[in-house]
């Protein structure tokens, strides 16, 4: 494909954007259009919106479709355009703004990839579907000749009173009025209607094979040891990979809508769990876990819990460097599967911190991260004496679904 066809099927593809429909709408019409100019099923459209709302360009996606594409134009007997439900405009007005600030936050690579795949897709579908969806023109309407008036037939009463006329126009059975002597027969009866075809049951042959495959895939990671709680969402995602097939296939074939809610559900549960991934959850037991270390003898080399509360107490840590000379660094790290964690640490000790959660908040200082993969690092902070003194303090924090903090003093 040379770099001809490329730009001619882009100027194609600008050249014949669907226009947005006065009716079917959601928000503004956005998917019904495009699901119209390629005569797929608009709910194929929409999930996809949904789905590249969780890389966080969805919002941002619709947004620019609802700028870009043109209203369709009303006619005299057009509907009024449906207006746009509120509680839909107001969740991808925050949805936008979460994804503005991402992207303005310096997180270019986490949605620029995505970016490229969405515009790759609609480039392929064009390449595919782009002769489809466009309207024909109608057909003229060629109205029935009329018979000429001709001399009554024998017998026939002519003009007396009380004479039945034969009607003016020919009937719909006989439209070039070739036997006027029978229009005033009753209309034949309509053949009957053909019953509408059967649409196939994707739906229950989807979620069929998705128990099938998601079975035989945890009895293929059981057999080989690695059915553990950190691949659980390799599982997920392979059911998953067959519910989005069933989807694919169910738009083009205009039926499967019933696999929606359960490919939401388990897009959203997989997300989850990749965001604070369940393995954190193994730690050593639940509760509050209260230690307040003086010495680096007491200072454990873990604290781990997997629910609960994680309070580490180091401000009368004595980091001075012993007789022998001894300056290598002091650790400890901390395991936290879902709760909080709060770490004090002495206000002129010389500090190397790596913290990060699945899904939460991190903060060090003035530094903060959250949200999903929320991470702060920081490498030898000096504290409030900002020079160089005792041993260095290194502390290593992986959380899952948590909310981290690490204060001086």
């Amino acid at each position: 494909m040379s770099r001809t066809d490329v730009g001619e099927t882009l100027r194609e593809m600008w050249e014949t954007r669907p226009a947005r429909p006065r009716d079917d709408r959601q928000v503004a019409g956005v998917a019904a259009g495009i699901a119209r100019r390629y005569d797929i099923d608009p709910v194929l459209v929409r999930v996809g919106f949904v789905v590249a709302a969780f890389s966080g360009i969805g919002a941002a996606l619709y947004i620019a479709g609802w700028i870009l594409l043109p209203d369709e134009p009303a006619g005299p007997a057009d509907p009024r355009a449906n207006r746009p439900r509120k509680w839909l405009v107001v969740a991808l007005a925050i949805a936008a703004a979460v994804t503005m600030g991402s992207v303005f936050g310096g997180n270019g690579p986490d949605w620029i990839l995505p970016l490229l795949v969405v515009a790759a897709l609609l480039y392929l579908l064009h390449r595919s579907r782009g002769d489809r969806g466009q309207r024909a023109a109608e057909a003229p309407t060629v109205a029935a000749p009329m018979a000429a008036a001709g001399p009554p037939l024998v017998g026939e009463p002519t003009g007396a009173a009380g004479s039945t006329e034969p009607p003016v126009n020919p009937p719909a059975w006989d439209p070039l009025g070739a036997a006027p002597f029978a229009w005033d027969l009753p209309e034949p009866s309509p053949p009957p209607a053909e019953p509408p075809p059967r649409r196939l049951p994707v739906t229950p042959v989807t979620l069929g094979l998705a128990l099938i495959v998601g079975s035989a895939t945890a009895v293929i990671m059981m057999l080989g040891g690695m059915l553990t709680l950190a691949n659980l969402a390799v599982l997920c995602g392979v059911v998953l990979a067959v519910l989005g097939a069933g989807l694919v296939v169910g738009a083009f074939l205009r039926t499967g809508r019933g696999l929606i809610p359960f490919a939401l559900l388990l897009g959203s549960l997989t997300w989850a769990i990749v965001a604070a991934p369940v393995d954190r959850w193994e730690g050593d037991g639940y509760g509050e876990l209260v230690a307040a270390p003086t010495t680096v003898a007491a200072l454990q080399a873990s604290y781990e819990r997997g629910a609960g509360e994680i309070d580490l107490d180091l401000r009368n840590l004595d980091l001075t460097v012993p007789p022998d000379g001894n300056t290598s660094p002091v650790r400890t790290r901390i395991s936290m599967g879902a709760g909080d964690v709060t770490v004090r640490v002495p206000s002129t000790a010389d500090v190397t911190l790596t913290a990060q959660a699945g899904f939460g908040d991190v903060r060090f200082g003035a530094r903060e991260d959250d949200g999903p993969d929320a991470h702060v690092q920081v490498i030898n902070d000096l504290g409030t004496d900002g020079v160089r003194s005792g041993r260095p303090l290194v502390i290593d924090i992986d959380a899952g679904l948590a909310d981290v903090e690490v204060r001086r003093g």
